[in-house]
């Protein structure tokens, strides 16, 4: 017997975003996954999320990961979607707990160090 798990809204836990990688075949560690979930509900915040943009947002979060070129998240966001998109992250970023993981998460990324910059959107 298998369960569905909803993991394309605001209320996405980060176990959630792991089981879905583990269907993706996408392999990352826990400070990753929660990352790549804090950015999966800043877009839902932004805008209603279909189960594709999510496995886009997944996708494009390991790329950016394990390349030297960053690419956005979710293409196609309107002018109106990146202003709301980045006041969200902005309000991440005062978080300590998230400024603590994106550190950890840099530290585990396999990119070289001079590409480790704020992932594209």
């Amino acid at each position: 017997m298998s369960r569905y798990v909803h993991f394309a809204s605001r209320l996405t836990g980060w176990n959630a975003i792991k089981s879905r990688c583990d269907q993706l075949g996408v392999k990352m560690t826990d400070d990753q996954y929660k990352q790549c979930t804090s950015k999966i509900k800043a877009m839902a915040d932004v805008r209603k999320l279909a189960i594709d943009d999510t496995d886009s947002i997944i996708r494009a979060f390991y790329d950016n990961l394990h390349s030297e070129q960053e690419k956005p998240l979710l293409p196609g966001l309107t002018a109106e979607e990146k202003k709301k998109l980045e006041k969200v992250e902005a309000e991440l970023e005062a978080v300590p707990e998230k400024r603590k993981l994106d550190e950890a998460v840099e530290a585990q990324a396999e990119a070289p160090p001079a590409k480790k910059t704020a992932v594209a959107t």
